[in-house]
Protein backbone atom coordinates (compact mmCIF):
# COMPACT_ATOMS: atom_id res chain seq x y z
CA UNK A 1 0.00 0.00 0.00
CA UNK A 2 1.56 3.23 -1.22
CA UNK A 3 1.58 6.19 2.00
CA UNK A 4 1.48 9.34 1.63
CA UNK A 5 5.23 10.93 2.77
CA UNK A 6 5.85 12.97 5.73
CA UNK A 7 5.87 16.44 4.97
CA UNK A 8 6.95 17.79 8.18
CA UNK A 9 6.83 16.82 11.45
CA UNK A 10 3.44 16.93 12.96
CA UNK A 11 3.21 20.21 15.54
CA UNK A 12 1.55 18.90 18.36
CA UNK A 13 4.07 16.54 18.63
CA UNK A 14 7.19 18.49 18.87
CA UNK A 15 5.41 20.77 21.23
CA UNK A 16 3.90 18.01 23.42
CA UNK A 17 7.39 15.76 23.40
CA UNK A 18 9.29 19.33 24.51
CA UNK A 19 9.33 17.93 27.95
CA UNK A 20 12.04 15.65 27.33
CA UNK A 21 14.42 18.32 26.09
CA UNK A 22 16.48 18.08 29.16
CA UNK A 23 17.31 14.48 28.96
CA UNK A 24 18.05 14.73 25.01
CA UNK A 25 20.67 16.35 22.45
CA UNK A 26 18.81 17.74 20.02
CA UNK A 27 19.14 15.53 17.24
CA UNK A 28 17.93 12.90 19.71
CA UNK A 29 14.85 15.00 20.25
CA UNK A 30 14.31 15.73 16.52
CA UNK A 31 14.60 11.91 16.02
CA UNK A 32 12.05 10.48 18.14
CA UNK A 33 9.55 13.53 17.06
CA UNK A 34 10.54 12.19 13.11
CA UNK A 35 9.21 8.48 14.67
CA UNK A 36 6.36 9.46 16.45
CA UNK A 37 5.22 11.56 13.14
CA UNK A 38 5.55 8.47 11.24
CA UNK A 39 3.73 6.41 13.30
CA UNK A 40 1.06 9.10 13.89
CA UNK A 41 0.56 9.21 9.62
CA UNK A 42 0.05 5.32 9.38
CA UNK A 43 3.95 3.71 9.49
CA UNK A 44 4.52 0.29 11.16
CA UNK A 45 7.12 0.58 14.25
CA UNK A 46 9.33 -0.12 11.20
CA UNK A 47 12.86 1.98 10.78
CA UNK A 48 12.88 0.94 7.23
CA UNK A 49 9.40 1.83 6.91
CA UNK A 50 10.01 4.88 8.74
CA UNK A 51 12.58 6.04 6.92
CA UNK A 52 10.77 5.59 3.56
CA UNK A 53 7.81 7.52 4.44
CA UNK A 54 10.64 10.81 5.04
CA UNK A 55 11.89 9.83 1.89
CA UNK A 56 14.61 8.93 3.11
CA UNK A 57 15.74 11.67 4.84
CA UNK A 58 16.52 9.53 7.52
CA UNK A 59 18.75 6.58 7.50
CA UNK A 60 17.79 3.46 8.75
CA UNK A 61 21.05 3.14 10.87
CA UNK A 62 20.82 6.36 12.20
CA UNK A 63 16.82 5.87 13.42
CA UNK A 64 18.38 2.23 15.13
CA UNK A 65 21.32 3.48 16.46
CA UNK A 66 19.21 6.09 18.27
CA UNK A 67 16.89 3.07 20.06
CA UNK A 68 19.38 0.44 20.99
CA UNK A 69 23.00 2.98 21.89
CA UNK A 70 22.00 6.67 22.00
CA UNK A 71 23.30 7.71 25.80
CA UNK A 72 20.16 8.18 27.42
CA UNK A 73 18.13 7.39 30.39
CA UNK A 74 15.05 6.21 30.37
CA UNK A 75 13.88 6.91 34.08
CA UNK A 76 14.73 10.36 33.75
CA UNK A 77 12.34 10.97 30.45
CA UNK A 78 9.59 9.07 32.47
CA UNK A 79 9.35 11.80 35.59
CA UNK A 80 10.01 14.80 32.81
CA UNK A 81 6.80 12.85 31.86
CA UNK A 82 4.67 12.48 34.72
CA UNK A 83 5.61 15.83 35.76
CA UNK A 84 4.75 17.75 32.28
CA UNK A 85 1.41 15.62 32.84
CA UNK A 86 0.88 17.33 35.89
CA UNK A 87 0.91 20.56 34.00
CA UNK A 88 -1.38 19.52 31.67
CA UNK A 89 -4.14 18.38 33.67
CA UNK A 90 -5.30 19.77 37.01
CA UNK A 91 -5.53 16.48 38.29
CA UNK A 92 -7.77 15.95 41.86
CA UNK A 93 -8.54 12.30 43.75
CA UNK A 94 -11.22 10.81 42.51
CA UNK A 95 -9.63 9.43 39.69
CA UNK A 96 -8.62 5.99 38.29
CA UNK A 97 -5.84 3.88 37.81
CA UNK A 98 -6.59 0.95 35.63
CA UNK A 99 -4.18 -1.63 36.22
CA UNK A 100 -3.86 -4.39 33.14
CA UNK A 101 -1.31 -6.67 31.39
CA UNK A 102 -0.98 -7.00 27.35
CA UNK A 103 0.98 -9.26 25.04
CA UNK A 104 3.71 -8.33 22.57
CA UNK A 105 3.81 -11.77 20.07
CA UNK A 106 6.25 -12.42 18.13
CA UNK A 107 7.22 -15.04 15.98
CA UNK A 108 9.92 -14.93 14.20
CA UNK A 109 13.52 -13.91 15.36
CA UNK A 110 13.09 -14.30 18.86
CA UNK A 111 16.25 -14.46 19.19
CA UNK A 112 16.57 -10.89 18.23
CA UNK A 113 14.18 -9.27 20.21
CA UNK A 114 14.83 -8.18 24.02
CA UNK A 115 12.28 -9.45 26.46
CA UNK A 116 10.73 -12.20 24.63
CA UNK A 117 9.63 -15.40 26.65
CA UNK A 118 7.47 -18.47 26.37
CA UNK A 119 4.26 -17.33 27.86
CA UNK A 120 0.53 -18.56 28.29
CA UNK A 121 -2.11 -16.11 26.34
CA UNK A 122 -5.13 -16.86 27.81
CA UNK A 123 -6.99 -14.97 25.15
CA UNK A 124 -5.49 -17.18 22.49
CA UNK A 125 -5.49 -20.82 25.23
CA UNK A 126 -1.67 -21.27 23.99
CA UNK A 127 1.70 -20.84 24.53
CA UNK A 128 3.03 -17.95 22.62
CA UNK A 129 6.66 -16.27 22.36
CA UNK A 130 5.72 -13.07 23.50
CA UNK A 131 7.36 -10.17 25.90
CA UNK A 132 4.46 -9.06 28.58
CA UNK A 133 4.04 -5.89 29.92
CA UNK A 134 1.87 -4.48 32.58
CA UNK A 135 0.82 -0.95 32.42
CA UNK A 136 -0.89 1.37 35.00
CA UNK A 137 -3.45 3.85 32.94
CA UNK A 138 -5.33 6.51 34.39
CA UNK A 139 -8.68 8.21 33.95
CA UNK A 140 -10.96 10.82 35.11
CA UNK A 141 -14.16 9.44 33.71
CA UNK A 142 -14.20 12.14 30.98
CA UNK A 143 -11.68 13.54 28.85
CA UNK A 144 -8.31 12.97 30.98
CA UNK A 145 -6.68 9.79 30.31
CA UNK A 146 -3.23 8.73 29.73
CA UNK A 147 -1.02 6.05 30.20
CA UNK A 148 1.37 6.54 33.56
CA UNK A 149 3.91 3.69 33.11
CA UNK A 150 4.43 0.19 32.39
CA UNK A 151 6.90 -2.77 33.76
CA UNK A 152 8.27 -5.43 31.26
CA UNK A 153 6.91 -9.18 33.20
CA UNK A 154 10.22 -11.76 33.68
CA UNK A 155 9.52 -15.10 34.15
CA UNK A 156 11.38 -17.18 37.08
CA UNK A 157 12.49 -19.54 34.96
CA UNK A 158 13.14 -19.03 31.71
CA UNK A 159 16.37 -20.13 29.58
CA UNK A 160 15.70 -19.19 26.24
CA UNK A 161 18.86 -17.94 23.34
CA UNK A 162 17.12 -14.94 23.49
CA UNK A 163 17.44 -13.51 26.75
CA UNK A 164 21.23 -13.49 25.81
CA UNK A 165 22.57 -14.62 28.96
CA UNK A 166 20.65 -11.51 30.75
CA UNK A 167 19.60 -12.46 34.44
CA UNK A 168 16.49 -10.56 35.25
CA UNK A 169 14.69 -10.27 38.62
CA UNK A 170 11.25 -11.88 38.27
CA UNK A 171 8.35 -10.28 40.03
CA UNK A 172 4.67 -11.35 40.05
CA UNK A 173 2.25 -9.33 37.98
CA UNK A 174 0.89 -7.82 41.45
CA UNK A 175 4.19 -6.86 42.56
CA UNK A 176 5.03 -4.29 39.69
CA UNK A 177 1.32 -3.32 39.81
CA UNK A 178 1.90 -2.13 43.16
CA UNK A 179 5.83 -0.87 42.43
CA UNK A 180 3.89 1.14 39.34
CA UNK A 181 1.36 2.99 42.01
CA UNK A 182 3.78 3.60 44.50
CA UNK A 183 5.49 5.33 42.18
CA UNK A 184 2.83 7.56 40.64
CA UNK A 185 1.86 8.39 43.82
CA UNK A 186 5.63 9.81 44.43
CA UNK A 187 5.52 11.75 41.80
CA UNK A 188 2.80 13.85 42.87
CA UNK A 189 -0.13 12.15 41.34
CA UNK A 190 -3.67 12.34 43.02
CA UNK A 191 -4.93 9.03 44.82
CA UNK A 192 -7.94 7.28 43.18
CA UNK A 193 -9.72 3.96 42.68
CA UNK A 194 -7.83 1.41 41.44
CA UNK A 195 -9.74 -0.88 38.66
CA UNK A 196 -8.24 -4.32 37.79
CA UNK A 197 -9.98 -8.03 36.37
CA UNK A 198 -9.38 -11.17 38.21
CA UNK A 199 -6.14 -11.56 37.84
CA UNK A 200 -5.26 -8.87 40.14
CA UNK A 201 -8.08 -9.99 42.60
CA UNK A 202 -5.67 -11.63 45.44
CA UNK A 203 -4.72 -11.36 48.70
CA UNK A 204 -1.60 -10.04 48.30
CA UNK A 205 -2.34 -7.21 46.33
CA UNK A 206 -4.92 -6.16 47.90
CA UNK A 207 -3.12 -5.98 51.09
CA UNK A 208 -0.70 -3.56 49.19
CA UNK A 209 -3.75 -1.56 48.33
CA UNK A 210 -4.05 -1.18 51.58
CA UNK A 211 -0.78 -0.01 52.63
CA UNK A 212 -1.30 2.42 49.97
CA UNK A 213 -4.38 3.78 51.96
CA UNK A 214 -5.91 3.59 48.29
CA UNK A 215 -9.75 2.33 47.63
CA UNK A 216 -10.50 -0.71 44.62
CA UNK A 217 -12.67 -2.27 42.63
CA UNK A 218 -11.10 -5.57 40.90
CA UNK A 219 -12.40 -8.41 39.63
CA UNK A 220 -12.49 -11.46 41.80
CA UNK A 221 -13.02 -15.41 40.38
CA UNK A 222 -15.81 -17.25 41.49
CA UNK A 223 -14.07 -20.03 43.10
CA UNK A 224 -13.45 -17.70 46.01
CA UNK A 225 -15.45 -19.02 49.43
CA UNK A 226 -17.02 -16.38 51.42
CA UNK A 227 -17.34 -17.01 55.53
CA UNK A 228 -20.84 -17.30 57.21
CA UNK A 229 -22.24 -18.19 60.87
CA UNK A 230 -22.38 -21.92 61.15
CA UNK A 231 -25.49 -23.45 61.06
CA UNK A 232 -25.18 -25.78 63.54
CA UNK A 233 -22.46 -24.82 66.40
CA UNK A 234 -18.97 -26.17 66.56
CA UNK A 235 -17.63 -28.08 69.46
CA UNK A 236 -14.08 -29.28 70.34
CA UNK A 237 -13.19 -32.24 70.89
CA UNK A 238 -13.60 -32.40 74.43
CA UNK A 239 -17.58 -31.19 73.52
CA UNK A 240 -16.72 -27.23 74.39
CA UNK A 241 -17.97 -24.67 72.08
CA UNK A 242 -15.35 -23.73 69.68
CA UNK A 243 -14.07 -20.41 69.23
CA UNK A 244 -14.71 -20.08 65.52
CA UNK A 245 -17.98 -20.51 64.49
CA UNK A 246 -18.07 -19.86 60.98
CA UNK A 247 -17.57 -22.11 58.15
CA UNK A 248 -17.25 -21.12 54.11
CA UNK A 249 -19.14 -21.33 51.24
CA UNK A 250 -18.46 -20.64 47.76
CA UNK A 251 -19.45 -17.09 46.07
CA UNK A 252 -21.96 -18.34 43.73
CA UNK A 253 -23.85 -20.59 46.51
CA UNK A 254 -23.53 -17.52 48.44
CA UNK A 255 -25.90 -15.40 46.42
CA UNK A 256 -28.18 -18.12 45.31
CA UNK A 257 -29.69 -17.51 48.98
CA UNK A 258 -29.95 -13.63 48.12
CA UNK A 259 -33.54 -13.10 46.92
CA UNK A 260 -33.13 -9.17 46.20
CA UNK A 261 -32.01 -8.31 42.51
CA UNK A 262 -31.12 -4.42 41.61
CA UNK A 263 -31.52 -4.40 37.50
CA UNK A 264 -28.56 -1.22 36.45
CA UNK A 265 -29.02 0.07 33.09
CA UNK A 266 -30.21 2.97 30.65
CA UNK A 267 -33.14 4.66 31.39
CA UNK A 268 -35.85 5.67 28.54
CA UNK A 269 -35.04 8.37 26.11
CA UNK A 270 -38.18 9.84 25.55
CA UNK A 271 -37.02 12.22 22.81
CA UNK A 272 -35.29 9.25 20.62
CA UNK A 273 -37.53 6.97 21.55
CA UNK A 274 -35.12 4.38 22.96
CA UNK A 275 -36.57 2.26 25.41
CA UNK A 276 -35.03 1.84 28.82
CA UNK A 277 -32.08 -1.15 28.60
CA UNK A 278 -31.36 -3.62 31.25
CA UNK A 279 -27.75 -3.92 31.10
CA UNK A 280 -27.31 -5.78 34.32
CA UNK A 281 -28.78 -7.99 37.42
CA UNK A 282 -27.02 -7.23 40.85
CA UNK A 283 -27.25 -8.45 44.07
CA UNK A 284 -24.95 -7.22 46.76
CA UNK A 285 -23.65 -7.83 50.38
CA UNK A 286 -20.85 -6.67 52.87
CA UNK A 287 -18.71 -10.38 53.36
CA UNK A 288 -15.25 -11.44 54.28
CA UNK A 289 -13.92 -13.77 52.08
CA UNK A 290 -11.81 -16.79 53.52
CA UNK A 291 -8.77 -15.67 51.25
CA UNK A 292 -8.37 -12.01 51.16
CA UNK A 293 -8.49 -10.55 54.99
CA UNK A 294 -10.99 -7.68 56.05
CA UNK A 295 -14.69 -6.78 55.73
CA UNK A 296 -15.81 -6.03 51.09
CA UNK A 297 -18.87 -4.93 49.14
CA UNK A 298 -19.12 -7.82 47.05
CA UNK A 299 -21.69 -7.40 44.11
CA UNK A 300 -22.81 -10.64 42.04
CA UNK A 301 -23.22 -9.13 38.62
CA UNK A 302 -25.23 -11.14 35.92
CA UNK A 303 -25.37 -9.87 32.27
CA UNK A 304 -29.06 -11.05 30.89
CA UNK A 305 -27.90 -11.41 27.60
CA UNK A 306 -24.43 -12.80 27.39
CA UNK A 307 -25.59 -15.17 30.64
CA UNK A 308 -22.39 -14.15 32.09
CA UNK A 309 -21.38 -13.27 35.56
CA UNK A 310 -18.65 -11.42 37.49
CA UNK A 311 -17.91 -11.13 41.04
CA UNK A 312 -16.53 -7.05 41.85
CA UNK A 313 -14.96 -6.56 45.41
CA UNK A 314 -14.68 -3.02 46.92
CA UNK A 315 -13.41 -2.15 49.92
CA UNK A 316 -15.73 0.69 49.76
CA UNK A 317 -18.38 -0.54 52.16
CA UNK A 318 -21.08 2.59 51.40
CA UNK A 319 -21.06 1.75 48.35
CA UNK A 320 -24.66 0.16 46.02
CA UNK A 321 -24.59 -1.87 43.27
CA UNK A 322 -25.20 1.03 40.41
CA UNK A 323 -22.29 2.92 41.66
CA UNK A 324 -19.50 -0.12 41.55
CA UNK A 325 -20.52 -1.66 38.62
CA UNK A 326 -20.28 2.42 37.49
CA UNK A 327 -16.95 2.43 38.59
CA UNK A 328 -15.39 -0.47 37.40
CA UNK A 329 -17.15 0.38 33.90
CA UNK A 330 -13.74 2.70 33.51
CA UNK A 331 -11.45 0.48 33.69
CA UNK A 332 -12.46 -0.14 29.87
CA UNK A 333 -10.37 2.42 28.97
CA UNK A 334 -7.28 0.31 29.10
CA UNK A 335 -8.68 -2.03 26.44
CA UNK A 336 -9.22 1.18 24.15
CA UNK A 337 -5.41 2.19 25.03
CA UNK A 338 -3.87 -1.16 24.10
CA UNK A 339 -6.17 -1.46 20.98
CA UNK A 340 -4.53 1.80 19.38
CA UNK A 341 -1.38 1.07 20.76
CA UNK A 342 -1.31 -1.84 18.37
CA UNK A 343 -3.51 -0.42 15.81
CA UNK A 344 -2.86 2.74 15.05
CA UNK A 345 1.04 2.91 16.91
CA UNK A 346 2.51 -1.00 15.79
CA UNK A 347 3.30 -1.50 19.29
CA UNK A 348 3.72 -5.19 18.62
CA UNK A 349 5.93 -4.27 15.41
CA UNK A 350 8.69 -2.78 17.42
CA UNK A 351 10.74 -5.83 17.01
CA UNK A 352 14.25 -3.96 18.56
CA UNK A 353 17.10 -6.15 19.84
CA UNK A 354 18.49 -4.04 22.94
CA UNK A 355 16.43 -3.79 26.12
CA UNK A 356 16.69 0.53 25.37
CA UNK A 357 15.02 0.03 22.30
CA UNK A 358 12.23 -1.84 23.77
CA UNK A 359 12.10 0.91 26.51
CA UNK A 360 12.29 3.60 24.30
CA UNK A 361 9.61 1.82 21.90
CA UNK A 362 7.02 1.46 24.60
CA UNK A 363 7.35 5.04 26.46
CA UNK A 364 6.99 6.56 22.89
CA UNK A 365 3.98 4.80 22.44
CA UNK A 366 2.49 5.62 25.90
CA UNK A 367 3.22 9.39 25.11
CA UNK A 368 1.32 9.42 21.71
CA UNK A 369 -1.37 8.44 23.15
CA UNK A 370 -0.86 11.12 26.06
CA UNK A 371 -0.67 13.65 23.61
CA UNK A 372 -3.66 12.39 20.92
CA UNK A 373 -5.94 12.29 24.35
CA UNK A 374 -4.42 15.63 25.44
CA UNK A 375 -5.91 17.27 21.71
CA UNK A 376 -8.73 15.40 22.35
CA UNK A 377 -9.18 17.43 25.63
CA UNK A 378 -7.95 20.56 24.59
CA UNK A 379 -11.49 20.25 21.76
CA UNK A 380 -13.92 19.37 24.77
CA UNK A 381 -12.62 22.03 27.60
CA UNK A 382 -11.77 24.94 25.07
CA UNK A 383 -14.43 27.94 25.77
CA UNK A 384 -17.52 27.89 26.99
CA UNK A 385 -18.76 26.12 24.31
CA UNK A 386 -17.21 23.18 24.45
CA UNK A 387 -16.84 20.72 21.69
CA UNK A 388 -18.15 16.86 21.77
CA UNK A 389 -15.60 14.42 22.29
CA UNK A 390 -14.18 12.72 19.19
CA UNK A 391 -12.52 9.09 18.81
CA UNK A 392 -8.41 8.79 19.18
CA UNK A 393 -8.70 7.61 15.64
CA UNK A 394 -10.67 11.01 14.20
CA UNK A 395 -7.40 12.71 16.01
CA UNK A 396 -5.13 10.70 13.90
CA UNK A 397 -6.95 10.99 11.03
CA UNK A 398 -7.13 15.06 11.43
CA UNK A 399 -3.31 14.73 12.23
CA UNK A 400 -2.97 12.87 8.62
CA UNK A 401 -5.31 15.20 7.07
CA UNK A 402 -3.02 18.27 8.15
CA UNK A 403 -0.07 16.44 6.53
CA UNK A 404 -2.12 16.02 3.51
CA UNK A 405 -2.31 19.87 3.11
CA UNK A 406 1.59 20.52 3.98
CA UNK A 407 2.40 17.90 1.13
CA UNK A 408 0.39 19.17 -1.10
CA UNK A 409 2.28 22.84 -0.05
CA UNK A 410 5.57 20.85 -1.11
CA UNK A 411 4.35 20.14 -3.94
CA UNK A 412 3.83 23.16 -5.08
CA UNK A 413 7.06 24.96 -3.64
CA UNK A 414 9.51 22.24 -3.95
CA UNK A 415 9.89 21.38 -7.56
CA UNK A 416 12.39 18.51 -6.26
CA UNK A 417 9.59 16.91 -4.02
CA UNK A 418 7.59 15.23 -6.80
CA UNK A 419 10.91 13.62 -8.44
CA UNK A 420 12.03 12.52 -5.24
CA UNK A 421 8.70 11.04 -4.22
CA UNK A 422 8.28 9.20 -7.38
CA UNK A 423 11.81 7.99 -7.18
CA UNK A 424 11.35 6.24 -3.93
CA UNK A 425 8.42 4.76 -4.49
CA UNK A 426 9.75 3.32 -7.67
CA UNK A 427 12.27 1.67 -5.76
CA UNK A 428 9.83 -0.26 -3.82
CA UNK A 429 7.52 -1.32 -6.56
CA UNK A 430 9.47 -4.71 -7.61
CA UNK A 431 9.99 -7.75 -5.21
CA UNK A 432 12.08 -10.46 -6.86
CA UNK A 433 10.98 -14.28 -6.68
CA UNK A 434 13.40 -16.67 -5.03
CA UNK A 435 15.13 -19.41 -7.85
CA UNK A 436 13.53 -22.96 -7.68
CA UNK A 437 16.80 -25.04 -6.66
CA UNK A 438 17.37 -27.98 -8.88
CA UNK A 439 16.81 -31.37 -6.31
CA UNK A 440 19.85 -33.65 -6.92
CA UNK A 441 20.93 -37.03 -5.07
CA UNK A 442 23.75 -36.06 -3.11
CA UNK A 443 24.84 -39.55 -1.86
CA UNK A 444 23.58 -43.04 -1.27
CA UNK A 445 24.05 -45.57 1.33
CA UNK A 446 22.30 -48.38 2.73
CA UNK A 447 19.26 -46.97 5.53
CA UNK A 448 21.30 -47.94 8.84
CA UNK A 449 24.13 -45.25 7.81
CA UNK A 450 21.71 -42.68 6.67
CA UNK A 451 22.69 -39.06 8.81
CA UNK A 452 19.15 -37.70 10.32
CA UNK A 453 18.65 -34.25 9.26
CA UNK A 454 16.50 -31.58 11.58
Amino acid sequence: MMKIPCARRLPFIVGGLSFLQPALTNIQFNNLTLIATALILGAKFNLTEISRMWLKEKSVSTLSYLLSDAKFYIPEMEVLYVAQLQKMYKLAEGGYYCIDDTMKHHTNFCKWIHGVFVLFDHAAKTNLKATCIVFLYYNNGSLIKFPVTYRIYHKATDNMPWQRRNQKECKAKYDLALEMLEWALKMGLPKGTVLADSWFGMEPFIAGLKRLQLSYVIEVKRSYNVRIPCKVTKLTPTGKKAKNQTETISLPEYFDNITFVTACGFDADHQSGKKEKVLYHAKISTVRLNSISGNHRVIESKDPVKQTTKYLLTNELTWEATKIITTYSNRWVIEEFFRNAKQLTDMEGATIRSEQGVTTALCLVSWIDSLLHFENYKQGSAGKLSKESLTIPSIVRRAQYENLKAVLGRIQDDEGFIPKWLAIEEKNIDRKRKKNSEVITLEQCPKENMKLSA
